[in-house]
């Protein structure tokens, strides 16, 4: 298999082949071989991503601890894990190698950074979400100083401890942290990017946790509006826009803007996605008389 973006003879190819082809550009000191095709330039998935990841952890596991190419090679090993749903395995290798880390070059290195990140993630995708708090806490301050506020990799770090505190009930932190990065998104992505957009249902959603249902309705309008022009009407981030809008208005006792909403909403439902989609049966279900 090939893992990547290539199709016809290109795409076929030996974990073996790849992985040597990976080792001569190694020893050039480019090391995105074993994790990039050459030929499409895409980052490889599934089990040619896991075992050429692995198979490079073999090649390097015996070198020093602190070895760069040791503890690169160990962040990528990782990673690939954490796409296979093997999240306990990764929370492993990033315990193991953040112990290396905080030894060799400490917590404040853009690699230790790398490895907290992922370690983060598979606390959360693991449900131990006190944990994943207490990492991104300890980063993110590292991140911002490193990387800027403003950097992509802070915004998502920053973005995922926002989930954390939604996970935990801890609705405030959520909501405040959500708006920080709202507000970096809106100045450096503007309105319409999808990740604005993806950061102001998170805000609606946790305004509609704290029973703040008419400030969540003024949000979700506007952000229909915005996905309505960029994704268009009938597309599932915009679908869902408008479940979570009919919900702010029944909530609020709209009644009867809210089923014309919903009725709008299950045809369309119905329509694209059929009668048996959860989604379309979640808006039946939503649908109330007045």
């Amino acid at each position: 298999q090939s893992g990547c973006g290539c199709r016809g003879d290109a795409g076929l190819a030996h974990v073996g082949c790849r992985a040597e082809a990976a080792a001569h550009k190694a020893r050039s000191g480019d090391m995105l071989g074993w994790q990039k095709c050459m030929t499409c330039g895409q980052i490889f998935t599934g089990q040619m991503g896991l075992r050429l990841a692995e198979v490079w952890w073999s090649s390097v596991k015996d070198f020093d601890e602190e070895n760069e190419e040791r503890q690169y090679a160990g962040n990528v090993l990782a990673q690939a894990l954490a796409r296979q749903g093997r999240y306990a395995e990764c929370e492993a290798k990033c315990r193991e190698l953040r112990a290396v880390q905080r030894r060799q070059s400490g917590p404040d290195s853009l690699i230790a950074m790398q490895t907290a990140r992922l370690l983060g993630n598979a606390l959360c995708l693991q449900d131990k979400h006190t944990e994943a708090e207490v990492v991104y806490r300890e980063v993110l301050p590292k991140m911002r100083k490193q990387l800027g506020a403003e950097h992509p990799d802070t915004l998502s770090a920053l973005m995922t401890l926002g989930n954390v505190f939604a996970a935990q009930d801890k609705l405030d932190d959520a909501l405040a942290t959500y708006q920080d990065v709202r507000t970096i998104q809106q100045r450096v992505l503007g309105a319409e990017h999808v990740n604005t957009m993806t950061t102001t249902m998170n805000i609606a959603a946790t305004l509609g946790s704290q029973s703040k249902c008419q400030e969540a309705e003024v949000l979700l309008r506007e952000l229909i509006g915005v996905q309505q022009r960029v994704l268009g009407a009938e597309h599932p981030a915009t679908l869902t826009t408008q479940f979570n809008l009919c919900a702010a208005l029944y909530d609020q006792h709209k009644c009867g803007e809210a089923e014309v909403s919903c009725r709008e909403l299950l045809a369309v439902r119905r329509r694209v996605l059929g009668a048996e989609h959860p989604d379309t049966i979640a808006t039946s279900r939503l649908l109330r008389p007045k």
